[in-house]
This record gives structure tokens, C-alpha cells and sequence, in this order.
């Protein structure tokens, strides 16, 4: 009897709070407002965009939804590497390391200065981004070698294979009526025509028939080796289908495919200006109209002109005679998202501001602006963009690409519709993948998957430094002297000295331990 009167008494104190509050014209409170938390970041930012992260409004939405507000000091790209070195060697961290790269290597394992992670995303307190990583079973790309995970991964997962991707002029071959090349021979052949029957049609020999920067897989030669089946990267090794590592300058078909870019530059086929020119001057000589065939990532929203791009035509990489075309094959690589140091006054509000960037409209927002304008919701619950503002303006209020953003795969397919030139590139990469182009092992798994100690990524780093200057120069002087026995012995001499077999070896050590698991 006593305890129904105390529950009555309970239920008339609780309606009278509730009726005092309808007076009031005050909602209930269901919890207590969070305190502000301010923290301090050091903040990546490209080298050709200026963006003031404290003033973008992204930012504002997520400090309204955690109660934890950032103050950014950005750093330049150029001079990132070095800011992150001086403010490492200064003592006065800041809370959090955002984008841009980090030796977690160096700054994690083995000087303890980040935090590992992996705890806290057992207590539940990166939710979003623990779920999507252990889904898309990516998690060992960012454990390190002592087993811990001190950073967040950033990852736009779009089903990209490949970097450059060869075009050709198709306007060309019709007025000229040649059909696409098959093998390098037939290409040879066509080049000559692009050169010498002025398929351009103003009578002038101007034409340039290859156009090209020099080392990388984008805009440079080293795609144009994929010819002779060698898969040339920047980091000049690859793996064999036995799991051998192999270092493509030593193969023979290195000196092969010298010896016919020789001959294309003899014939004025290949722009020798490769050798000095960068990737604005290479664009600015497409842009004339007057190229036969080019590398480059896509065609769409990129540093060509949308009058151009209707004149070009996907090309698949020939093969020489004897030889089966192959291009270095990509993949999905986690890049560096954020980490946190050991200074971190608060890891709680800090886990939970990045945090709350991988719900899927915020971080859809970081990349793409606001939605209902740049970016639409649509009634599947799918989201697109609407458009894309021109001269960067979206960096006005979003971080783009200098946000977090995790996103593999499946699960970025089911929540957004790529843009027209997200979805022209993954359409050109299954083209390739199709055609067999693409080497059957990824170079990336043992260059940026496998975890490598502190000491051999150092002297990696060293070897490779030397080994590029080697190779460099001697792509150089074989393409406008030619391939002699004396040079290539030269070569080889050379990079015996600069190290190429502890080079191979160590690459080796690293993806043997990889592929068993240690």
C-alpha cells in the first residue's frame, strides 16, 4: 500500500514538471549541452588551392553535431614533410595530424610520439569508421609493423586498375583512313602517317605524333614499355606470377623498348622534349590539337579541353612482337588520413569529431559541397552531384580532398552515383582489366601494402634516390644516342653501384614476410 502511494505521488510530481514546463514555453531537456572542446591540428593543404579550413562551413556542421571545434595550422604540400619534421622535433604536438602523409613507421613505432588506435575502436568510439574498415577487409593496410594501428586511412575507392590510359587521335585516323593499330609495328606505321600526310589538313608538318612527360605511370614514357610486356613504375619493381621480384631496368626487355623509342625519336615520332618537360607544358602542347597519342589518367574534367576530348579515342597498349602488353595494375591503397598524438588533450572528442566525418553525408559533403545544391539526394537514398563548381570554388566551404573520407568499394557504389568522369575512368579501367593488360600481382602490395621496418624504408628511400638518377639518365641518352653494347653494359655497371640487387632484396624480404603473415 505504502509503495502504490510513493508511485502515485511520483506520477502527480512528474505531470506538475511537465505541466510547468508547457507554461514555460520550454521543451524537456534530455540531456545536459556538451561544453565546447577546442583542439589543434596540423593540417595538410594542396600547393595550388588556398583554403582556410577555420572559416569553412564544413567544419562549423560537424562542431554543431560533436561540440568539438579545431584549430587548423596548414601546411603547404612542399613543405609539408618538413613541417611535419620540424613540429615533431620542436616537442609541441598537436592534437591531430590531418591528410598529407605520415612515417607512422617512424613517428609510431619507434619513437611512441601517435597513439595507437585499434583500443579505442574496440570501446565503440569510431563507429563509422570501424565498421566500413572491417567490412571492406583493408584492415592490414594500416597495421604496422609492431602490430598496432596509429592512424585513421582515407580511401575513395572507385575501381581504378591502372593510372594513365593511352588515347589516340580517332579524327586523325579517319581523314587519313588507317585503322586502330594492333601491334607496334602497325603503330609505327600509323605514327609515320600521323608525321608526313598532315592529317590536320593546315600543310604543314607540325603534327606531333607521340607527346609524352618522362617517369611516371600518368603522362610519362615508362607506360609506353608496357609495349614489350614490361611494367615499368616509379618504384621499378614488380612481381613475377612465381611471387620473384623482379627490378624491370635489369630485364632485357628494358633495353628493347629503348632501342624502339630511339627509333621514334630519330623519326620525329616522340616529342623529345619529354626529357625536361612537366605535365603543364605537356598539357598546353595536347591542348594545340595537334597530338597523335598520349597516357593520361581520363579525358573528362581534367586539364583538357572539352572541345578536344571529342577527337580521342581509348587505345588499348600493343604488343611487340614476341611480347604480351602489360601495365602496372593498381589498387586500392589507403592513403593517411589523420592520427593522433600523444600530446592529445581530449582522444574522446577527438575520436568523435573525426568521427562524425564518416557518416555517410557528412564525408559525402566534404568531397562533393552541400546537398541540394552541389550534391542531391535522391529518392533511392543514393546521392549525385548535381555540379561542379568551376576555379576550385567548392574549397570555399569544404575540404575536398584535404578531409577524411572512407569509402570502399561496395559501399561507396550503394550510397552515390559517380560523376560523369568518376564513371568514364572506372569504364576505361574495366576495358583494360577485359584485355588482359594489366600485370596479374599488384606492385603496390609489397611497395605500399606490406608493412616494411623503420630501417628498410630509410634505406630504401636511399637506394631508390640513386637508382632513379641511373635510370633517368640513361632513358635519356638511350632515346636520342641510341642502345649500344657499351651503354647498356654502362648501364648495368651503374646500377650494380647504385645498389639495384639489396634494392630487389629488400622489396623481397618485405613481401615474402607479407605473404606469410608475420
Amino acid at each position: 500500500m505504502k509503495a502504490s502511494r510513493r508511485g502515485l505521488c511520483a506520477v502527480l510530481v512528474f505531470s506538475l514538471a511537465l505541466l510547468l514546463q508547457g507554461c514555460s514555453g520550454r521543451a524537456p531537456e534530455t540531456a545536459e549541452p556538451r561544453e565546447t572542446v577546442t583542439l589543434s591540428a596540423l593540417q595538410y593543404e594542396l600547393e595550388n588551392i588556398a583554403v582556410d579550413f577555420n572559416a569553412l562551413s564544413y567544419y562549423d556542421r560537424i562542431a554543431e553535431q560533436t561540440g568539438v571545434r579545431v584549430d587548423f595550422e596548414d601546411v603547404k604540400d612542399s613543405e609539408w614533410t618538413s613541417g611535419v619534421s620540424l613540429t615533431f622535433a620542436r616537442g609541441d604536438l598537436p592534437d591531430m595530424i590531418l591528410r598529407g602523409s605520415l612515417d607512422i613507421e617512424e613517428y609510431g613505432v619507434s619513437r611512441h610520439l601517435l597513439l595507437p588506435l585499434e583500443g579505442y575502436m574496440e570501446q565503440g568510439l569510431l563507429p563509422n569508421y570501424t565498421k566500413r574498415l572491417e567490412e571492406s577487409g583493408l584492415r592490414n593496410q594500416l597495421t604496422a609493423s609492431d602490430g598496432h594501428i596509429y592512424q585513421l586511412g582515407f580511401l575513395i575507392s572507385q575501381n581504378v586498375n591502372t593510372d594513365g590510359h593511352f588515347f589516340i587521335n580517332q579524327s586523325w585516323l579517319d581523314r587519313l583512313g588507317l585503322p586502330v593499330p594492333t601491334t607496334v609495328e602497325e603503330l609505327t606505321e600509323v605514327l609515320r602517317r600521323f608525321r608526313s600526310d598532315d592529317p590536320n589538313s593546315n600543310g604543314l608538318q607540325d603534327e606531333i605524333p607521340m607527346e609524352f612527360t618522362l617517369d611516371d605511370n600518368n603522362t610519362g614514357i615508362y607506360n609506353l614499355f608496357s609495349f614489350f610486356g614490361l611494367p615499368l613504375n616509379e618504384e621499378f619493381v614488380h612481381i613475377s606470377r612465381t611471387g620473384r621480384v623482379l627490378f624491370a631496368p635489369m630485364e632485357e626487355s628494358f633495353l628493347t623498348a629503348l632501342t624502339w623509342l630511339h627509333q621514334m625519336a630519330e623519326e620525329k615520332l616522340l616529342d623529345v622534349d619529354f626529357i625536361s618537360q612537366g605535365s603543364n607544358i605537356w598539357a598546353a602542347k595536347v591542348n594545340q590539337g595537334n597530338v597523335g597519342l598520349f597516357s593520361y589518367w581520363r579525358l573528362q574534367n581534367t586539364a583538357l579541353s572539352p572541345d578536344l576530348i571529342s577527337r580521342y579515342r581509348l587505345f588499348l597498349p600493343v604488343s611487340a612482337e614476341g611480347a604480351k602488353a602489360c601495365l602496372p595494375r593498381n589498387m586500392d591503397i589507403i592513403e593517411f588520413g589523420a592520427a593522433l598524438t600523444v600530446n592529445c588533450r581530449d582522444v574522446e572528442a577527438a575520436l568523435r569529431w573525426l568521427d562524425a566525418q564518416f557518416e555517410t553525408e557528412n564525408m559525402l559533403i566534404s568531397q562533393n559541397g552541400a546537398v541540394g545544391d552541389t550534391l542531391i539526394r535522391r529518392a533511392d537514398g543514393r546521392y549525385v552531384v548535381a555540379y561542379v563548381p568551376r576555379d576550385n570554388a567548392l574549397y570555399r566551404s569544404v575540404p575536398v580532398i584535404c578531409g577524411q573520407f572512407f569509402a570502399p568499394a561496395d559501399y561507396y557504389a550503394s550510397v552515390y552515383v559517380p560523376a560523369a568522369h568518376r564513371q568514364e575512368k572506372s569504364d576505361f579501367c574495366e576495358v583494360y582489366e577485359q584485355s588482359g593488360l594489366l600485370e596479374p600481382v599488384s606492385f603496390k602490395l609489397m611497395t605500399a601494402v606490406a608493412p616494411k621496418y623503420a630501417e628498410e624504408d630509410a634505406r630504401l628511400t636511399r637506394l631508390k634516390a640513386s637508382l632513379k638518377s641511373v635510370i633517368d639518365e640513361a632513358i635519356v641518352s638511350m632515346v636520342t644516342r641510341g642502345v649500344t653494347e657499351e651503354s647498356a653494359a654502362k648501364l648495368r655497371r651503374d646500377l650494380e653501384d647504385a645498389g639495384w640487387e639489396e634494392y630487389r632484396q629488400i622489396y623481397q624480404d618485405i613481401y615474402d614476410r607479407w605473404q606469410k603473415g608475420d
